[in-house]
C-alpha cells in the first residue's frame, strides 16, 4: 500500500474518508436538514394565512337587526341577499349620526373612521378630502370636548327600491372636559340619504350613506 488505496469506484487518500457519502458530511445534511424544516414552516404559515382569508371572505356576516320595538335580534345565518328591515335602518342611522356627529376629542379618530367606513366609497372619499382640508381631526383633539346626542325622532322622508331618505331631529350637548360647567346644547335636523347594497363582510347591514346635512334649529329647550 502507497500513499493512495484503490478501490472498484475510484480512490481516496490516506486518513480520508472511509466511503462515500450520498449527504456529503453531517454539516452539510444538517444544513440541508434545516433548509427544508424552514421551506415547510413557510408553506405552513401560507395555508394557515390562505385558509384564514377564505374563510373571512365567503363567511357570512353576523348581522345584529332591531325590530320597530327596538328589541335586538342576532342572526348568525342571514343571507347575503335578506331584505333590509326598517329597524335596521333607523339603528344605522343612528349609530352613523352618532359617530360622525358626536365629537369627543378623544375618539374623534377611531368615531370618524367608523362613520367614513358606513359612507359609499365615493360619498367617503369625498369627506375625508374635506376633514383633511379643514384639519378637523387636531381642531377636534384641541377642543377637549365631549358630545352627547339625543334623538327626538326619526322621520322617513321617502323610500325607493334603492334608496331610503330620512331626517333625524336631535340635541346635541357639548361639554367641555376641563370644565364641565361649560354645556352648550342645540337642536339639529339631520338629512341621510341611504343607499341599498348587498350585504357582504364590509357592509352587513346592506347599507351605505351617500349623502348627509346638518341643519342648526336653535338653542335647546
Amino acid at each position: 500500500m502507497g500513499g493512495l488505496l484503490n478501490c472498484k469506484d475510484g480512490y481516496k487518500k490516506r486518513n480520508g474518508r472511509l466511503f462515500y457519502e450520498i449527504w456529503g458530511d453531517l454539516e452539510a445534511q444538517n444544513a440541508t436538514l434545516k433548509i427544508v424544516i424552514i421551506l415547510m414552516s413557510i408553506i405552513t404559515v401560507i395555508s394557515l394565512f390562505t385558509s384564514f382569508y377564505t374563510y373571512k371572505a365567503n363567511r357570512i356576516p353576523v348581522v345584529i337587526r332591531v325590530d320597530d320595538a327596538g328589541k335586538a335580534e342576532v342572526l348568525r345565518n342571514l343571507p347575503f341577499d335578506n331584505k333590509v328591515g326598517t329597524g335596521e335602518i333607523a339603528y344605522f342611522s343612528k349609530s352613523f349620526v352618532r359617530e360622525f356627529t358626536g365629537f369627543n376629542s378623544l375618539m374623534i379618530k377611531t368615531e370618524l373612521s367608523r362613520a367614513l367606513n358606513k359612507m359609499s366609497p365615493e360619498y367617503g372619499k369625498k369627506m375625508l378630502i374635506a376633514i383633511i382640508r379643514d384639519k378637523f381631526v387636531q381642531k377636534m383633539e384641541k377642543a377637549d370636548i365631549t358630545s352627547k346626542i339625543k334623538f327626538k325622532k326619526i322621520k322617513l322622508i321617502s323610500q325607493t327600491v334603492n334608496h331610503d331618505e330620512l331626517k333625524l331631529y336631535v340635541i346635541r350637548t357639548v361639554v367641555s372636559d376641563s370644565d364641565s360647567a361649560v354645556k352648550n346644547s342645540s337642536a339639529y335636523e339631520d338629512k341621510l340619504i341611504l343607499k341599498r347594497i348587498k350585504r357582504s363582510i364590509q357592509y352587513p347591514f346592506g347599507l351605505e350613506v351617500v349623502y348627509f346635512s346638518s341643519l342648526k334649529l336653535g338653542g335647546a329647550q
